[in-house]
Formats: structure tokens, sequence, C-alpha cells
């Protein structure tokens, strides 16, 4: 029996509660932490970075570097 001739012998009962189970075409749901974490490690670096010009460059540099080094980690995240 193929699967022409089995949707042919059901009745419109059995059909409705086959198409009921089955999944529709309907809004899906899309997994987003991905890139809501690349987002967030984003933001926590240039939230912390200081800003070049009000300090040293050697300080800016070392503290540039830590909290590079802080996101990689996942640190506060």
């Amino acid at each position: 029996m193929n699967l022409n001739e089995l949707i042919e012998s059901m009745t419109p009962e059995q059909i409705k509660a086959v198409m009921s189970k089955i999944a529709s075409n309907g809004p899906k749901r899309i997994d987003t932490s991905r890139k809501a974490k690349r987002i967030a490690k984003t933001e926590l670096y240039f939230k912390s970075a200081p800003l070049p010009y009000r300090s040293t460059y050697e300080e800016y540099k070392q503290h540039a570097e830590g909290i590079r080094q802080q996101v990689i980690s996942g640190v506060d995240l």
C-alpha cells in the first residue's frame, strides 16, 4: 500500500487527527543565545576599555589587554 492509497482510504476525521499532529509552517523559534553572548562580550569590552586620549598609551594598552583576556575567558557574562 503506497501513501496515496493510504490517504484515500482515510476518513476525514482520521485525516484531521493526523494533520493536527503535523507541524505547521507557522513561526519557528530561532535560538539567538550564541549571538547574544557574542554581543555581550563585545559590549563588555567596549564599555570597559579606557579612552586612549585620556590616559597614557601604556596604561591604555595594558588595560585593553586585560579586558580582552577577561572577555575571552567569559568572566562577568
